[in-house]
């Protein structure tokens, strides 16, 4: 038996079933499904990982507070995560900021100088101001803890230089006064140590006497070593400076002493040591050409002359230094300091003293002895 045609109802054709286009719908709306999980997640855990940082900061683990707080700012500060996530990366950065701090001013405490320097330098470069004020404020107490520490070891320079470095991280002035204090008694600890040197050093204990002095005048240390310690210094310095040559700082010394402090018995010492005679040595020769010394003849030194004449000076009116030559023709007197002494010596063809001249006027042989020095002199008779 046959089977009936189905029924086909009249009218436009059906549209067949497209599966595929379901399945195309799905795959976007798993893709922003995902992208929008990602940013919940990280959120997450930078949340998370900003709680554990303060927590850590508030347990005084600055350490590790800093890692969590770096963990933080890896995570939202980067340019991709930064546009939804920044807020958090700005409080960790405050947040770190604020740990360098806190550990610096702990560090301190600790007598941990350099370790603290580098973490509150580390708030004063965080680019947050309120934490850059703090950190500056807190170098300046470390500068100073610091300082005080190596003046107590007597690490005086090095202690200088810490108290140096507050001004630039104290643009207020608040530890101005304390800062000077602290100089002042480093300085005067400083000139002491060297005059308990063996042997004294008392050319170094004069600078830091005299610097203290000049930069905090009207500081209790000052005053004390003006009254004491600072006159003595100078004149002792004094001897040792022309020990070592230094003849001109001698004498500055010495006129130092003798303005600033003429009531002392040093002032007294010193103006008399400026008055002192000195050695003075000389070679006599035939002339500069021939070197040939001249030996046992009388050389004398006039402290007063004048030129009567042509050619021709006068001696008198004053004081003389005698010596005789030896085989080598070298002579050596002790003279008071002066200016211009002219130099001559005895000719025995002419049965007088004579001396050359550059021109008619115009003695060759004159020589300065000064303070404090001994002096050498050529004298050629021709």
């Amino acid at each position: 038996m046959s089977q009936a045609a189905k029924y086909a109802p009249a009218g436009p054709d059906q549209p067949a079933m497209r599966p595929r286009r379901t399945r195309l719908l799905l795959v976007p709306l798993g893709v922003v499904l995902v992208v929008l999980a990602i940013p919940g997640g990280a959120y997450g855990f930078a949340r998370n990982q900003l709680s554990q940082a303060r927590a850590s900061e508030t347990n005084s683990a600055y350490g590790q507070a800093l890692n969590q707080y770096a963990t933080v700012q890896t995570v939202a500060g980067n340019p991709v995560s930064r546009v939804l996530l920044g807020d958090l990366a700005d409080q960790a950065s405050a947040g770190s900021a604020e740990t360098h701090f806190l550990w610096g001013v702990q560090l301190k405490q600790q007598a941990k100088y350099v370790e603290s320097e580098i973490q509150l330098r580390a708030a004063v470069t965080s680019g947050i101001a309120d934490w850059a004020s703090r950190g500056n404020a807190g170098l300046a107490d470390l500068y100073s803890a610091w300082a005080k520490s190596l003046v107590a070891s007597k690490q005086f320079q090095a202690a200088i230089d810490k108290y140096r470095l507050v001004a630039a991280v104290d643009p207020a002035g608040g530890l101005t006064d304390a800062t000077n204090a602290g100089l002042a008694t480093a300085y005067a600890d400083f000139a002491q140590w060297y005059l308990q040197q063996q042997p004294v050093d008392y050319p170094n204990a004069l600078v830091w006497y005299q610097n203290l002095v000049k930069d905090f005048p009207n500081s209790p240390e000052a005053k004390q070593a003006q009254a004491s310690a600072l006159p003595q210094t100078l004149y002792n310095g004094s001897l040792a400076f022309v020990q070592q040559l230094r003849f001109q700082q001698a004498r500055d010394a010495m006129a130092d002493l003798i303005k600033n402090y003429p009531s002392t018995t040093w002032a007294s010492q010193a103006n008399a040591a400026l008055h002192a005679s000195q050695p003075l040595t000389g070679q006599l020769i035939v002339s500069d050409q021939t070197p040939t010394p001249v030996a046992n003849r009388l050389v004398r030194i006039a402290s007063h002359w004048k030129i009567v004449k042509a050619h021709t000076y006068d001696d008198s009116g004053g004081p003389t230094y005698n010596a005789t030559t030896d085989a080598s023709g070298n002579f050596k007197v002790l003279m008071p300091p002066g200016q211009n002494y002219l130099v001559t010596w005895w000719d025995p063809t002419r049965m007088t003293f004579v001396t050359t001249f550059l021109s008619d006027n115009v003695p060759v042989n004159q020589i300065t002895i000064n303070p404090l020095e001994p002096a050498h002199t050529t004298v050629a008779t021709s």
